[in-house]
C-alpha cells in the first residue's frame, strides 16, 4: 500500500516520513497537485498524471509524473524541495524516453548534479537505485527533466524513496513469475546445458573467477529488454561450469554509467586493502561507459561475490578516451604486480598497465595494430601463458582480441597471437594472427582466473552469438554462452596452434551410449539409430575418394545442419543453409570453414549439439567451428554421409546429454 500525501495537499514532505522500518518516502505523486515542487515549462502539467489515462505499466497507486500530456515537443523541469539524505540508497521507478541528458531524473547536491538516470524507450517503469552513502546527512533535491522534443521525448517517474537497501533489480518481479512458469527453460530453441539468462539480453562473459569451490560467471546483461542496452553485470555461480545458480545483478547500470566488460580476481594478499579478517576480497575491474567517455572502475566483495561495493575512488584509470575498454587483470608473480591489458578499440591497439594494488596503474607498453589489417577494431583482450604440449618445459603466451566485424566467417570474431611476455611487453612470434574460431558464433571468450594450480587447466567460455545477426528468434531471452572449453597449445605442422576442447565435466551429462563401428559410406547418407536435439558425438573417419564426408545433425522435414570435411580444400566446415529458420537475417545462412590437417588419413570430429547450437572440434581441437541453428522441434535425426566418392566411418560414439535446467 502506498503512503499518500493527498490529505496533506503535498507530495513531498520537507522532513520525510518513514515508510515502514527503513524506507523514507520522498514522493509518491498520489496527490492532485505537485505541492511544494517547482514546475517550469509545459511538459509536466499542473499535477501528477492519472495512470489509467496513459499507456504505462509498473507504476504504484493511481498517479505518476508524466511529461507526455502535451506531446513529445513539450519541455520542462520538476524540482523537489530540499530533503536530507538519511539512508544509503535513493530509489525510484522510471520509464519513458532514453535520452541521456535530455529526459531523466537527477540528484542535486550543493546545486550540482551528482547522479542521473534516463528511461529505456519503454512505457514500463523500472526500479533504479542510487548508492548515496557519500552524501549522508547532506541536503539534496531531485529534479525530473524533459528537454527532448523528438520521438520518445518524455519521461515517467514514480515512487521516490530513501532506503537502506537497493531496490530489487529491474524486472525482478518478472523473473520470479517466470521461475514459477511451466515454460521455465522449455521454450523453443532454449539450450538444455548451455548457460542462458533467464530473461532478456546477454552478451560478453565477464569477470570469470574461481573462489572457494565456485566458478563465477558474470556477463553483459540488459535487465530491461531482449536487445542490447542498459549494460549491467548479470551473475551466476557453478561448482562445475555446467549447473548454474542465478544470482542477483552484481553491477547495475546506474548514475548514468553503464557497466561494460571487465574481469575479476581474488586479491589473495589484500593488496587493495578491500579485504577483511575473514575474507579475501573479490575485486572486479570493469569499464564504466558514459556518453563520450570510457574509464576503468573497481568494485569489490567480501561475501563470496554476493554483494558488491563500488570503489569511491573510481575511476582508477581515465585517459580521456571514448573507446577505451574491457580490462583483463591477472597477477604476475615474477614481477610481483597486477597486469592489465585493455583495449583502445577503434585504434586496434592494446595497452598494458601494471599496478601494486589494483588502484594505481602505470602504463607499461602497447601492442598493435596487428593481425587483420582491414578492420581497426579490437576489444575483449585476454593474455595468458600456456605450456606447449609434448615439449617439456616449453611455454608461450597467448594474446587474444576480438573484432566486431570483419572476422573469418563474417561479422564478429576473434584472433590471437603467440609470443612472449616479460611482465612489461608482449612480443609476438609473428605479426600474422590466427583465428580463434571459424564459425560465426563464438565471441569475446575470456578465461577464468584463480583456477587452482592443482587443476592445471586454462578454461574459458565465449558468447555464442554474432553482432551482425544477434537479433535471433528466441524469447524471452537472447543469447547463450558456449560450452566451457579447455585451451592448450600444440605444435601442428611446425606451427603453434591454440587448441580448444569441451571441458571434461561435460561427460557427467552423458546418457546411454550408442556405438557405430566400421561403416562404409559412398554417395549416400545413412541414418543413425538415435533421435534427439541435445547430444555429443565423437567420430573418426578414414579418408577415401569422397570429396566430402561427415555427419548431418538435427535432420528432419528437409532440414539439416551439415558437419563435414572437404578433402579438396582440406577444410572442416559447418553448413547451416538448411538448418531451420535462416531468413531473419540475410547473412545468417551459410557455410563456415577452417583448415584441418588429415593425420594418417584420419579425421576426428567432436560435435556438441544443444537444440540451437552446434560446436565442432576437429582432431585435437586445433580447429573449432561454433554456429547457432534454429531447427524445428521435429528435426532430431543424425546421419553419416559421403559425397562424390567413398569414405569409412571407423567409429562413432553418441551420447544424449541431460538438461541442467529442467528435470
Amino acid at each position: 500500500m502506498k503512503f499518500s500525501l493527498a490529505a496533506l495537499g503535498l507530495v513531498l514532505l520537507m522532513s520525510p516520513l518513514a515508510n515502514g522500518a527503513d524506507d523514507v518516502v520522498i514522493a509518491d505523486f498520489e496527490s492532485d497537485s505537485y505541492g511544494n515542487w517547482t514546475v517550469e515549462g509545459d511538459a509536466f502539467g499542473e499535477a501528477p498524471a492519472r495512470a489509467d489515462k496513459l499507456d504505462v505499466r509498473g507504476y504504484r497507486g493511481r498517479r505518476l509524473v508524466n511529461s507526455f500530456g502535451r506531446g513529445d515537443p513539450a519541455t520542462g523541469t520538476l524540482t523537489s524541495p530540499p530533503f536530507t539524505i538519511s539512508r544509503t540508497h535513493l530509489a525510484f521507478l522510471i520509464g519513458g524516453g532514453r535520452h541521456d541528458g535530455e529526459t531523466g531524473i537527477e540528484l542535486l547536491v550543493d546545486g550540482k548534479s551528482v547522479r542521473t538516470a534516463t528511461g529505456a524507450d519503454s512505457g514500463d517503469l523500472r526500479w533504479v537505485s542510487w548508492d548515496v552513502r557519500e552524501f549522508h546527512d547532506r541536503q539534496a533535491r531531485v529534479r525530473i527533466f524533459d528537454r527532448a522534443t523528438g520521438g520518445w521525448g518524455h519521461i515517467n517517474v514514480d515512487q521516490i524513496v530513501l532506503s537502506d537497501q537497493a531496490r530489487s533489480g529491474p524486472g525482478a518481479w518478472r523473473v520470479e513469475d517466470y521461475r514459477r512458469s511451466p515454460d521455465y527453460y522449455r521454450e523453443p530453441f532454449r539450450p538444455a546445458f548451455h548457460f542462458t539468462p533467464e530473461l532478456n539480453w546477454m552478451n560478453d562473459p565477464n569477470g570469470l573467477v574461481f573462489y572457494r569451490g565456485e566458478y563465477h560467471l558474470f556477463y553483459q546483461h540488459n535487465p530491461h529488454g531482449n536487445s542490447w542496452g542498459h549494460m549491467s553485470w548479470g551473475h551466476a555461480v557453478s561448482p562445475d561450469m555446467l549447473h548454474w545458480k542465478h544470482l542477483p545483478i552484481a553491477l547495475h547500470d546506474e548514475y548514468g554509467v553503464m557497466a561494460f566488460s571487465g574481469s575479476a580476481v581474488v586479491d589473495w594478499k589484500n593488496s587493495s586493502g578491500f579485504g577483511t579478517a575473514r575474507e579475501h576480497p573479490l575485486v572486479t575491474i570493469f569499464t564504466g561507459h558514459s556518453p563520450g567517455r570510457q574509464t576503468q572502475d573497481l568494485a569489490f566483495s567480501n561475501d563470496r561475490g554476493r554483494t558488491w561495493t563500488r570503489y569511491l575512488g573510481n575511476p582508477v584509470l581515465d585517459i580521456g578516451e571514448s573507446e577505451f575498454r574491457d580490462p583483463k587483470v591477472f597477477w604476475q608473480e615474477p614481477t610481483k604486480r597486477w597486469i592489465m591489458p585493455v583495449s583502445l578499440a577503434v585504434q586496434k591497439r592494446l595497452r598494458f598497465y601494471g599496478s601494486p594494488d589494483l588502484k594505481q596503474w602505470t602504463l607499461l607498453s602497447e601492442f598493435g595494430p596487428a593481425g587483420v589489417k582491414e578492420k581497426l577494431n579490437w576489444e575483449c583482450p585476454d593474455l595468458f601463458e600456456l605450456p606447449i604440449a609434448e615439449e617439456a618445459g616449453g611455454t608461450r603466451w597467448v594474446l587474444k582480441a576480438d573484432m566486431g566485424s570483419g572476422a573469418v566467417a563474417g561479422g564478429s570474431g576473434g584472433e590471437y597471437f603467440i609470443g612472449t611476455f616479460d611482465g612489461q611487453t608482449f612480443t609476438p612470434d609473428a605479426l600474422e594472427s590466427q583465428w580463434v574460431d571459424f564459425g560465426r558464433d563464438f565471441y569475446a571468450p575470456v578465461s577464468w582466473s584463480d583456477v587452482p594450480a592443482s587443476d592445471g587447466r586454462r578454461l574459458w567460455i565465449g558468447w555464442m552469438n554474432n553482432w551482425e545477426t544477434c537479433l535471433n528468434p528466441t524469447y524471452p531471452w537472447r543469447s547463450a554462452m558456449s560450452v566451457p572449453r579447455e585451451v592448450t597449445l600444440r605444435r601442428i605442422q611446425g606451427r603453434l596452434r591454440l587448441c580448444q576442447n569441451p571441458v571434461a565435466e561435460l561427460k557427467m551429462l552423458r546418457g546411454e551410449l550408442t556405438k557405430v563401428r566400421d561403416m562404409q559410406l559412398k554417395n549416400s547418407a545413412t541414418p543413425a539409430a538415435v533421435k534427439g536435439q541435445q547430444f555429443e558425438i565423437v567420430a573418426e573417419f578414414e579418408v577415401g575418394s569422397a570429396r566430402e564426408f561427415g555427419v548431418h545433425v538435427l535432420t528432419g522435414a528437409g532440414q539439416m545442419t551439415i558437419v563435414g570435411y572437404d578433402t579438396r580444400a582440406s577444410e572442416l566446415f559447418v553448413d547451416r543453409g538448411k538448418s531451420g529458420i535462416v531468413d531473419f537475417h540475410k547473412s545468417f545462412a551459410g557455410r563456415h570453414a577452417g583448415p584441418l590437417t588429415v593425420e594418417n588419413r584420419r579425421v576426428r570430429l567432436h560435435i556438441v549439439v544443444d537444440r540451437s547450437s552446434v560446436e565442432v572440434f576437429g582432431n585435437q581441437g586445433e580447429t573449432a567451428i561454433t554456429d547457432l541453428v534454429f531447427p524445428d522441434a521435429g528435426s532430431d535425426g543424425v546421419e553419416f554421409y559421403a559425397r562424390e566418392g567413398d569414405a569409412r566411418l571407423i567409429s562413432c560414439d553418441i551420447w544424449p546429454l541431460a538438461s541442467v535446467w529442467t528435470k
